[in-house]
């Protein structure tokens, strides 16, 4: 099997698809854009704790 379209994750080591990859990297955009739009005095090299990551991954969501 041509494994050229697959990832590693470095912590847990499961294999992955490219494409989900770009696909969660793509999400965290939006929810660093998120974060920002409420804290603009945030800058994402600050860091976001847990709770809060899930949080705006729900509203993003629509929850």
């Amino acid at each position: 099997m041509d494994k050229s379209g697959y990832y590693e994750c470095p912590v847990c080591r499961k294999e992955m698809k490219r494409d989900l990859l770009m696909f969660l990297n793509h999400a965290n955009q939006h929810i660093i854009e998120a974060i920002k739009q409420e804290h603009p005095d945030w800058v994402s090299s600050d860091g976001v704790c847990g709770k809060c990551m899930e949080y705006y991954k729900k509203q993003l969501a629509g929850g």
